[in-house]
């Protein structure tokens, strides 16, 4: 009964330590160019520097838990990185181009699960039958919500990637060209940090309150010490329905109207 318990215990821990986490893999060594960093080589065409306080979990790979030797004596191994961690990542690039950090990617990780609150917006039931219009609108971006993308692939976490899909089928067909997209032909885009940026530069009136019959407001909400990507939705605030994957009202929220 003690092993089991000691057991289960371990498991939890693990998952604690794993949970929003990116997982990556390659020959590593650590970084002569960055002070307290790892080098990770993935391929000829990927390498990585990585914060090692940002590693959560490593752990050396190879036939039968062996680990394997590169060329150079480097060790093949399997880490665990913090989504939203600061990182450095090379890949083959002409003369002149600058390189930038990068985060690690948050569409791969699932975000909490969203509380249930007494008076918060609830989930729409689908599309509230808004017709076409002259230029796009929010009303007509919640009647195309269909909780999926149209490329038919879904991620850790699908806020934007979903949200979205609504917009674009809506009208607002500059989305497939914005930011990080999803693999498939539809081009979604998956960051809620990136449509964060996008509302902001779509606004005409901004808000951090939800105010009950004010209209249809794009929404971003945050906490970081929570949830570093961020979660994105939409709202009808006359009838305090969302549409998106979530309501986080308990976040810090940045609402959108145009």
């Amino acid at each position: 009964m003690e092993n089991n318990e000691s057991d289960i215990r371990s498991l939890l821990e693990l998952a604690g330590r794993r949970s929003s986490t990116v997982v990556y893999e390659g020959y590593a060594r650590d970084d002569q160019n960055v002070r307290d960093n790892l080098l990770i080589v993935e391929s000829s065409e990927s390498i990585y520097s990585f914060s090692k306080s940002d590693i959560r979990e490593e752990e050396e790979i190879g036939a039968s838990g062996i680990a394997e030797e590169g060329e150079t004596g480097e060790r093949r191994v399997r880490v665990w990185v913090r989504a939203g961690a600061q990182a450095f990542r090379t890949t083959p690039f002409l003369a002149g181009e600058s390189f930038s950090p990068f985060t690690v990617a948050m569409e791969q990780v699932a975000p909490p699960a969203p509380p249930v609150t007494l008076g918060m917006p609830t989930p729409a039931p689908g599309a509230e039958g808004a017709v076409g219009a002259a230029a796009p609108s929010l009303p007509w971006v919640g009647a195309n919500w269909a909780n999926s993308c149209a490329g038919g692939d879904s991620f850790g976490n699908n806020c934007a990637h979903f949200l979205s899909d609504a917009f674009i089928r809506a009208g607002y067909t500059e989305l497939q060209s914005y930011g990080a997209r999803c693999y498939t032909w539809a081009k979604r885009p998956i960051r809620a940090r990136e449509m964060w940026s996008w509302f902001n530069s779509k606004a005409v009136r901004r808000s951090n309150t939800v105010q009950q019959n004010t209209g249809w407001w794009a929404v971003f909400q945050l906490n970081e010490q929570v949830y570093w990507g961020g979660h994105v939705a939409l709202l009808n605030s006359n009838s305090m329905l969302y549409y998106g994957t979530g309501w986080y009202g308990n976040w810090n929220q940045y609402l959108y109207q145009w």
